[in-house]
């Protein structure tokens, strides 16, 4: 490109600032608190206004953003695969109506550029137009529609953010297996994800260099957050790090806060909050029980209400009011329909964490007797608050055959999975991490979750138009559940000691025995990933050969020198420990996150 669009983006300035930038929310032990009553910080210009910064961007990310700009060049893909991500997705985060009223104004300013006899002027003079209308404080009036609140940040007035938005939804997209008509094979899936995630990161650390946090801000670090985490793994450094920066943004922005509420935000921008710190918080936890770190959303210090289950839609209204009427929802803010909608899930997996989240909090402390009787009255209030919710949010086996939509069995189940993952969780603290016998109560929520990963597995077929690498999903549950069952299972066959599983012996081997079988026919030789499988499957099979074998004189003792030991070194009880260099990417973040 050329460098007249560095010479004239570069020299964009405003008058400098003559007072400080307040940087959104203050709590009540703050200071700057009072002075900052009844007024949100982050709609009514965050303290300052327009003529308050000295910004000058240098060369290099000017240039950024033009090859970010370059990376839409084919709109019509991009189009695609948004619409047909907000067709399949039970888990989408921003209001459908938001990105999708957007997408016609950013097709045009595209067209425009690519039709332009000046190409590369073109381009130079986009380029200051994004920079300046980024530099600008995103103002939403209170008057603001929502039909309209795209308006915001597209056509003469596009921002940077919503840029970098469509481009992590649709690295996200692609990377899942979404259009397959626009990818004939020549073009890498995973190589245009990694394109759109340059282009993502580019946009984030502009938008922060350019202006301050908003809305859209947000968006953008939580759908990069997801981007990367399908391109670079949940273990990754960077996602770990973006991470951090979309729980600092959330507390800066007072997303957890809802205890204060005014007029000044807009009614549909309020609920397309708690929409995003709901979602926000449960990846939050995901990510924490995954990684074994504290979590960075504390529930202690937020209030921020639970989102109404409602349409999408009913953000987008053409009035000053969200558009549903209160006899659509019952007094706990469920939908009485029995509709699957996107804000049903945030609800039912954000109540699903918040045990998370007093499970976390104890499981570094020493098990005494009163930790073990919190995690029992955390585990029965789990237990009510899942028989609490609306019955067609609960996941049955039978859910397969009503002709549901596959998007739909699959909330369902992963949602079951993370409910039964906090029992597994609470009686595994309680029995012991280092106890191989377990408890009666660890057995069977294991055992609970081995069969309902084998359910899923079963559906292979049903998925292969949302995800055909759908199988990481299974391993992060199943491998958990699975190395503590088969480990209780040879601990009673070396020792004689009672088997503490209520149900079926049999049956339980014969699931593990089908675990195995997805383990050796889950990757293909030319995955990364295949011998870490293969070895997995192998010591499996080998003690589940040890357990069914007659039992032999040998001693324990002798028993217990065998190499089948040695499997603990290779796969801990817990699982997690055959998954530090793998890549989880696809299946555990679409699903889960």
């Amino acid at each position: 490109m050329p460098n007249a669009s560095h010479d004239s983006a570069s020299s964009l300035n405003t008058p400098p600032r003559n007072r400080p930038l307040l940087s959104g929310y203050f709590g009540p032990t703050s200071f700057v608190s009072p002075l900052t009553d009844d007024v949100d910080l982050a709609s009514a210009g965050q303290g300052s206004d327009t003529q308050t910064a000295q910004r000058v961007l240098p060369p290099y990310w000017v240039q950024k953003i033009t090859e970010i700009l370059q990376t839409l060049d084919d709109l019509s893909t991009i189009e695609v695969l948004i619409r047909e991500y907000y067709s399949l997705s039970q888990s989408a985060v921003i209001a459908a109506p938001f990105i999708l009223n957007s997408l016609r104004p950013v097709k045009a300013l595209c067209e425009e550029w690519g039709a332009s006899r000046n190409a590369d002027d073109y381009a130079s003079s986009l380029t200051v137009r994004i920079i300046q209308n980024t530099a600008e404080i995103l103002e939403v009036p209170s008057s603001t529609r929502g039909t309209d609140f795209h308006t915001l940040f597209t056509g003469s007035a596009i921002r940077l953010e919503i840029i970098g938005v469509l481009c992590s939804l649709t690295g996200r997209a692609a990377y899942l297996g979404l259009a397959r008509t626009k990818f004939d094979g020549q073009t890498s899936r995973s190589q245009y994800a990694r394109k759109m995630l340059a282009a993502s990161d580019a946009a984030l650390y502009i938008c922060k260099i350019l202006t301050p946090l908003n809305d859209l801000t947000i968006w953008l670090v939580h759908e990069n957050l997801l981007l990367s985490d399908v391109v670079n793994g949940d273990s990754s450094p960077h996602s770990w790090n973006r991470l951090g920066e979309l729980s600092t943004d959330i507390f800066a922005l007072g997303l957890h806060r809802d205890s204060k509420t005014t007029n000044v935000i807009p009614e549909f921008l309020l609920e397309s909050r708690r929409r995003q710190f709901a979602a926000a918080y449960q990846l939050d936890k995901s990510i924490a029980t995954f990684l074994g770190r504290p979590p960075r959303i504390p529930w202690r210090y937020a209030d921020c209400r639970m989102p109404l289950d409602i349409r999408d839609e009913a953000l987008a209204t053409d009035g000053m009011e969200l558009r549903y009427s209160q006899n659509e929802l019952d007094a706990d803010g469920w939908n009485i329909y029995g509709l699957y909608q996107r804000s049903s899930w945030m609800r039912v997996r954000f109540i699903i964490s918040t045990f998370r989240d007093e499970i976390l909090e104890v499981s570094l402390r020493k098990m005494t007797p009163e930790t073990a009787s919190y995690l029992d009255d955390v585990s029965q209030r789990c237990h009510l608050a899942w028989e609490a919710l609306p019955t067609h949010l609960r996941y049955t086996p039978q859910c397969w055959e009503n002709n549901l939509p596959v998007a739909v069995c699959l909330m369902l189940i992963i949602s079951y999975l993370a409910y039964l993952y906090n029992d597994f969780l609470i009686q595994r603290l309680i029995a012991g991490k280092n106890n191989p016998r377990g408890n009666k109560a660890l057995l069977a929520a294991s055992a609970d979750i081995l069969a309902t990963v084998l359910t899923l597995g079963t559906q292979r077929e049903q998925m292969v138009d949302l995800r055909p690498d759908f199988t990481w999903t299974i391993l992060l549950y199943g491998f958990p559940s699975a190395s503590l069952l088969i480990k209780a299972l040879q601990h009673h066959k070396r020792t004689g000691e009672p088997f503490l599983y209520d149900g079926s012996r049999s049956a339980l081997i014969r699931n593990l025995s089908v675990f195995i079988a997805h383990l050796e026919s889950t990757v293909r030789p030319d995955n990364a990933n295949y011998a870490l499988f293969q070895q997995a499957s192998q010591v499996f099979s080998k003690i589940i050969d040890e357990i069914l074998e007659p039992q032999s004189g040998m001693p324990d003792t002798e028993l217990g020198e065998t190499p089948f030991m040695d499997y603990d070194q290779m796969i801990a009880v817990d699982g997690l420990d055959l998954f530090n260099t793998m890549d989880f990417g696809v299946a555990f973040n679409q699903w889960l996150f």
